[in-house]
């Protein structure tokens, strides 16, 4: 599993680190606004979130594609326990899996955010229809939220293989997606237009503006 996904990387986003703020990390990709108008202590809020954050995954991945699943974290050194992923992960307990059906690695950290020496990962492939995203989504919009469970610290990217789009869901506020072209994510820039988060909204504009239609730096 890990050499697929240095395949994929390598072969469809060069020089591309998967972490923390993905869409700041590729030239072509879209960052949805997950938040609603409800007071973040209502349940409304967290389930406006979720129904956010579903509709586009379920707009990249049909229920036959091969997914990715890559679940990261931060290695602090001398905090085993911090680092180290149980058997008990939410992810593979909602994926009915074992450690020993996962692929671990253990790499120097060369994210946008480094302040650790390393990341440990975990990597699992699964049909998109195997995979219950709702829960996991769920799961990671509560994150800064203690008295909401269930929560996921981590972070976790979808690689869809068919289409070769990304999809991190970082946490309640945003989502991001990127793309190896323009034309693969052109469709979900138009119905979801009124997702994109204000902050970023001239950058993704100017991306689908710009004729001929931009390609990645692969220097």
């Amino acid at each position: 599993m890990a050499s697929a996904i240095t395949h994929f990387l390598s072969l469809h986003y060069p020089g591309l680190v998967l972490g923390p703020g993905l869409f700041h990390s590729w030239p072509i990709g879209l960052r949805f606004d997950l938040q609603s108008e409800a007071a973040t202590s209502d349940d409304a809020y967290f389930a406006e979130v979720l129904r956010r954050a579903s509709i586009p995954f379920e707009a990249v991945f049909a229920p036959d594609d091969e997914v990715l699943m890559v679940v990261q974290r931060r290695r602090w050194e001398g905090r085993f326990r911090r680092w180290r992923f149980r058997a008990n992960h939410f992810v593979l307990r909602q994926l009915k899996v074992s450690k020993q059906e996962a692929e671990f690695q253990r790499l120097a950290n060369r994210t946008r955010f480094a302040d650790t020496r390393q990341l440990v990962r975990f990597t699992v492939q699964r049909l998109a229809a195997h995979i219950p995203h709702q829960q996991i989504l769920q799961a990671i919009s509560h994150q800064d939220f203690p008295g909401r469970s269930p929560q996921l610290q981590d972070d976790i990217f979808f690689l869809n293989l068919r289409s070769k789009l990304i999809l991190q869901m970082y946490d309640d506020r945003g989502l991001d997606l990127i793309g190896p072209d323009v034309e693969t994510i052109q469709p979900l820039y138009q119905n979801y237009n009124d997702w994109i988060l204000d902050y970023d909204r001239a950058a993704i504009d100017t991306l689908f503006a710009t004729e001929p239609l931009l390609k990645p730096n692969q220097d």
